[in-house]
C-alpha cells in the first residue's frame, strides 16, 4: 500500500512518474496474483488518463466498476478516491446534477476513511461543479472546508487547486482585485512543489485577472516568459485555455497579428481542446478581436451566434464580458442605443452578481467557523487545556467578523436598494419606482377625495445638443434640469427621471392651474441657465412640459394609469406644437361613479 499511496501523491505533481510507478503496481499485481494489488493499479492508472484525456463515458464505466471491486474488498479508502474521477466525467457530459448527487452521497463515507489532502480534493472537485451549475454560494462553502482542513496539514498539490479555484470564484464575481492574491499564492504553491501540470491552468488565470485590473502589458510579460515552459500534453484544454489568454493580452497590447495566431491555434484544437468553458472564453477572445481589427460585419455574427446559443455552464464573468463587449461592439457600429442597452444589462447583472458575492462570501465566512468549530470539538479532549482556550478565543474571534459581515451585508443590501430606486446620472428616482408608486397614491387620493397631478418634462431640441455638443455636454445639462427639478421633491413632490431627456412629476394635494405656476417659474430658472459646451462657450436649453390633472375614479390599475400619462403626453405634445419652452395643462374627463 505504501506504493499505492506515493504513486497517488505524485500523481498531480509529476503524473509521468506516477504513470509508470502504477503501471509496476499493476504488473507486480499480475506477477503475484493478487487482485487487489490489481485493482490499485488500475485505479491510479484511470486517475491519470482521466486528468490527460477526454473520454467520459469510459472513464465512468471504469470508475465504476473499480470501485465496486475495491469496496468488495475492503478498500473503501481507495475506492472513495475514484469518485472525483467518476464526478468529473459526468461533468463533463453536462450531468451535473447527477454529479452532485454521487458526491453528496458518498460525503459522510469520505468524511469517515479519506485523510485531509483526499476530502479535501473531493470538496475541490464538487466546488467546481457547482459552480458550473450556477450554485456560486455553495460552491465557495465546500472551498473553504477543503482549505480549513488543507491548511492544517502539510502543503499539498490539492491545496493549489483549492487556492486556484478560490481565486477564479472571485474573478466570476467581478472582484478581480480580490482574485489576485488568491492566483499569486497559487501559483506560487505550484512552483513550490514543482506541480508543473497546474502551470497553465495557474498562469493562464492570474494573467486574465491581470488583463481585467487594466494591466495587460504586466500579464503580456509573465505570459511570455512562461510561454516556453507551459506543456502543452499534459492537458490540452488547459494549454488551450492559456493561448486563449495570452491573445486577450496581446489583442489589449495591439498586437492583433499575435492574438490572431493564438487563437487561431486553439481553434486547430477543435473539441478536444475546447471544452464548454474555453468556448466560452475563446468566443469573448475572438468578438474582441473582430472587433479590434475592425471586421465588424463579423464580430456581429459572432455575437449573436452567442446569444442564441445557450450555456452549458453559468459563468457571470462569461456573461458580464460578453454584455460589455456587445455595448462596445454596437458603439463601434454607430447603434447607440443598442450600446447603452448592453450597457444597462450589464450594469444590472453586476449589481445581482454583487448580492451573490456578498452571500458566497457570508456562507464562507459562516463554514470557516463551522469547519474550525468541528476540528476543535473533536480534538478537544487530546488538546492541552491552554490550545483549547486559544481555540476558542479564535472563535469568539470569528464570531465578531461573522456578526461584523453581516451588518456591512446589511448596509450594502440598503445601498442595493437605493441603487434600484434611484437614477445613476441624476439621481432622481427612476421609472420604475414611479410605476410602482403611482397606483397606491391614486388608489389614496381617491379614497380621500384628494386631487394629484401629474406632469411630463421634455428638454427642448435635446439631440440636437448631443448632436452638436457630444453625450457628456448632454448628460451634464439633464443634470443640471434634475437640479431644478429636485427642490420640489422638499415638498412631497415625487419628481423621476422617466427617460432620455423626459422627466415626470407626481404633485399630490396640488391643483392643475398650482401644478402649472409653479412649473413655469422652473421653466424661466432652467432657461436662463448658461449650459457650457466642451469649447468652453456657452449656450441656452429650454423645456416644455404637458401637465394633466387625476381624472375623479380613476381606476389605480394600469390602463387607467396608462390613460393618465397619456393626457398628460398630449399637453406635453401640444407644448412642443405650439412652440416649445412652455407649460401646457389638460382637464381630466370626469369618470363615471
Amino acid at each position: 500500500m505504501r506504493d499505492v499511496d506515493e504513486a497517488w501523491h505524485l500523481l498531480l505533481r509529476d503524473p509521468q512518474q506516477a504513470h509508470e510507478l502504477a503501471q509496476a503496481i499493476t504488473r507486480a499485481g499480475h506477477a503475484a496474483g493478487d487482485q487487489h494489488q490489481i485493482l490499485c493499479g488500475e485505479m491510479l492508472e484511470l486517475s491519470i488518463r482521466a486528468r490527460m484525456a477526454n473520454e467520459p463515458e469510459a472513464f465512468i464505466a471504469e470508475a465504476v466498476r473499480i470501485r465496486e471491486a475495491l469496496s468488495q474488498q475492503g478498500d473503501p479508502r481507495n475506492a472513495l478516491r475514484l469518485v472525483v474521477v467518476e464526478a468529473n466525467a459526468l461533468a463533463d457530459l453536462e450531468q451535473r446534477v447527477e454529479a452532485l448527487a454521487l458526491i453528496d452521497r458518498m460525503l459522510p463515507e469520505a468524511r469517515r476513511w479519506l485523510d485531509a489532502a483526499d476530502l479535501g480534493r473531493l470538496l475541490n472537485s464538487g466546488g467546481a461543479i457547482r459552480v458550473d451549475e450556477g450554485l456560486h454560494a455553495e460552491a465557495v462553502t465546500a472551498w473553504y472546508e477543503a482549505l480549513e482542513l488543507l491548511q492544517g496539514i502539510p502543503p499539498t498539490p490539492v491545496l493549489c487547486m483549492v487556492t486556484l479555484n478560490v481565486g477564479v470564484m472571485y474573478m466570476r464575481f467581478g472582484n478581480f482585485a480580490a482574485a489576485e492574491p488568491h492566483l499569486r499564492e497559487a501559483l506560487r504553491l505550484v512552483e513550490e512543489q514543482s506541480v508543473t501540470g497546474m502551470t497553465n491552468i495557474c498562469a493562464g488565470n492570474l494573467a486574465y485577472d491581470l488583463i481585467q485590473l487594466g494591466r495587460a502589458e504586466e500579464a503580456s510579460r509573465f505570459l511570455e516568459a512562461l510561454a516556453p515552459h507551459v506543456e502543452r500534453d499534459y492537458d490540452l484544454r488547459e494549454y488551450a485555455y492559456f493561448q486563449i489568454v495570452r491573445s486577450e493580452a496581446c489583442s489589449a497590447l495591439g498586437q492583433l497579428a499575435a492574438a490572431r495566431r493564438c487563437l487561431d491555434e486553439v481553434e486547430s484544437f477543435g473539441g478536444e481542446g475546447i471544452d464548454s468553458q474555453n468556448q466560452l472564453y475563446y468566443r469573448i477572445a475572438l468578438l474582441r478581436l473582430l472587433r479590434r481589427e475592425g471586421r465588424f460585419d463579423e464580430a456581429l455574427a459572432t455575437l449573436r451566434r452567442a446569444e442564441t446559443d445557450p450555456l452549458h455552464i453559468d459563468d457571470p464573468l462569461y456573461e458580464l464580458q460578453i454584455l460589455l463587449e456587445a455595448s462596445e461592439l454596437m458603439h463601434a457600429l454607430g447603434d447607440d442605443r443598442s450600446a447603452f442597452r448592453y450597457a444597462r444589462q450589464h450594469h444590472d447583472y453586476s449589481i445581482e452578481m454583487d448580492r451573490e458575492f456578498q452571500r458566497a462570501d457570508f456562507l464562507s465566512l459562516h463554514t470557516r467557523y463551522e469547519v474550525r468549530k468541528a476540528i476543535i470539538d473533536r480534538d478537544f479532549e487530546v488538546r492541552r487545556r491552554k490550545e483549547a482556550d486559544l481555540a476558542r478565543a479564535e472563535i469568539e474571534a470569528l464570531n465578531a467578523a461573522l456578526e461584523a459581515r453581516v451588518q456591512e451585508i446589511e448596509r450594502l443590501q440598503e445601498a442595493l436598494r437605493d441603487q434600484a430606486i434611484r437614477d445613476p446620472l441624476t439621481g432622481l428616482y427612476n421609472r420604475r419606482f414611479l410605476q410602482e408608486l403611482l397606483p397606491t397614491m391614486v388608489a389614496r387620493c381617491n379614497r380621500e377625495e384628494r386631487q394629484v397631478v401629474l406632469c411630463l418634462v421634455d428638454a427642448d431640441h435635446f439631440k440636437r445638443v448631443n448632436d452638436t455638443h457630444g453625450h457628456g455636454v448632454g448628460d451634464a445639462v439633464l443634470q443640471a434640469l434634475a437640479e431644478v427639478l429636485r427642490p420640489l421633491e422638499s415638498d412631497g413632490v415625487v419628481v423621476a427621471r422617466f427617460g432620455g431627456e423626459e422627466f415626470a412629476i407626481a404633485f399630490p394635494d396640488c391643483a392643475l392651474d398650482q401644478a402649472i405656476e409653479r412649473l413655469d417659474t422652473l421653466r424661466t430658472r432652467f432657461a436662463g441657465l448658461q449650459q457650457t459646451a466642451q469649447d468652453g462657450t456657452h449656450f441656452a436649453v429650454s423645456f416644455s412640459a404637458g401637465v394633466a390633472e387625476m381624472p375623479v375614479g380613476l381606476d389605480p390599475a394600469a390602463a387607467g394609469i396608462d390613460a393618465w400619462f397619456a393626457l398628460a403626453d398630449e399637453a406635453l405634445y401640444c407644448a412642443k406644437a405650439s412652440g416649445r419652452n412652455r407649460v401646457v395643462g389638460k382637464r381630466a374627463v370626469r369618470v363615471a361613479q
